[in-house]
């Protein structure tokens, strides 16, 4: 923005003045949606911009890590200078002063205001880095499933399924806009997204992890207990991408896998209806972990898999729904790895026959 003129410098720094600690802390906290919108009011505006030039030069730039962080400690320092009230991380200073409490609340106030400008200008340029703190933090809606299935339309009329233990978030405007943007911050959803050829869909995943699609049907499975996620697509074509550029294109009856600790992304085939039976009570494991077995296991059981001595499993081909007892699944699993069971309140142990 432009910003020239004594008048108007004098203007703009007479409505600052103008302004309690309650006002600007209002502001703060309104400040995103209105402004995103363009909503804000002229004298708002004005505000926004004498604050902005003391501490971000222009708008067109490229926020890093790196910049989010120097601004952080520049806005602790400010805070220490000003109240002497010392924020863990702010530099040091033989510097005090003694403020009344309304200048210090006053100072706070300004303070939110920057803050909330850092978190504005990294949510517009770095959309790729996704901050789970920062989404539900600033989250106009949320969509959370607690032990049942949960189904779920959008305001763009796309369809679907939360697993249990499930949460979504979005924000105001990025379903209604240009652009049609969800958070996934933890849990399984099967997505029906309504094809909008103008308007891509796109799901936004722990480790910067995105999936981009415009019309079709997928699962998508981002337990934070698992060490990976894992997307796999029912219908039409869907596209993964990583934080760092690697990105992979997928067909139906594809998965794609991401490995968090390797950070390495793989793509194989996979019975998608199989991987989406959950949505009626149903799960189908096929080549899985013992880790997937045991969250499975005790997502519908409430009990904890507990393996004496642990079985050189390298994959689990099972299937079970809601029909099918503790018991039951017990016997299969120790028929498989001639194990012997028994089972308690709350787990299902598992040890050698001969013990």
């Amino acid at each position: 923005m432009i910003i020239g003129g004594k008048r108007m410098k004098e203007k703009k720094e007479n409505l600052r003045d103008t302004l309690s600690a309650q006002e600007k802390a209002a502001i703060t906290r309104d400040l995103f949606e209105r402004y995103r919108k363009g909503n804000t009011t002229r004298e708002e505006n004005d505000i926004i911009e004498s604050l902005e030039k003391e501490v971000i030069p222009e708008k067109e730039f490229e926020v890093t890590g790196d910049l989010i962080q120097e601004l952080d400690s520049e806005t602790k320092d400010f805070v220490f200078k000003q109240t002497d009230v010392k924020i863990e991380g702010a530099k040091p200073t033989a510097k005090k002063r003694t403020l009344s409490p309304a200048v210090i609340g006053s100072v706070a106030g300004v303070v939110l205001l920057l803050i909330g400008m850092f978190v504005f200008y990294q949510k517009r340029y770095q959309q790729a880095s996704f901050t789970p703190d920062l989404i539900t933090a600033s989250a106009s809606r949320q969509y959370v499933s607690g032990k049942s299935i949960e189904h779920v339309t959008l305001p763009d009329g796309s369809q679907l399924s939360l697993n249990a233990g499930t949460t979504l978030s979005l924000h105001e405007g990025s379903v209604e806009g240009t652009t049609r943007e969800i958070w996934l911050d933890e849990g399984e959803v099967f997505f029906d997204v309504k094809e909008d050829k103008a308007k891509p869909f796109t799901v936004h995943l722990r480790e910067g992890l995105t999936v981009q699609v415009l019309g079709t049907s997928f699962t998508i499975q981002s337990y934070k207990e698992l060490p990976f996620q894992e997307i796999s697509v029912l219908s039409g074509k869907v596209k993964v991408e990583t934080s760092g550029g690697e990105n992979i294109e997928l067909i139906p009856d594809q998965k794609a896998t991401y490995r968090e600790s390797e950070k390495i992304l793989t793509r194989e085939k996979v019975n998608s209806a199989g991987r989406s039976a959950w949505r009626t009570g149903t799960i189908v494991l096929e080549n899985a972990s013992l880790d997937e077995l045991r969250f499975r296991v005790r997502q519908f059981y409430g009990k904890e898999m507990i393996f004496e001595h642990n079985p050189e499993i390298m994959s689990v081909n099972i299937t079970f729904n809601r029909d099918t007892s503790p018991g039951e699944i017990s016997t299969e699993i120790a028929a498989l790895y001639h194990l012997s069971y028994r089972i308690t309140a709350d787990q299902i142990i598992f040890f050698p026959k001969d013990s």
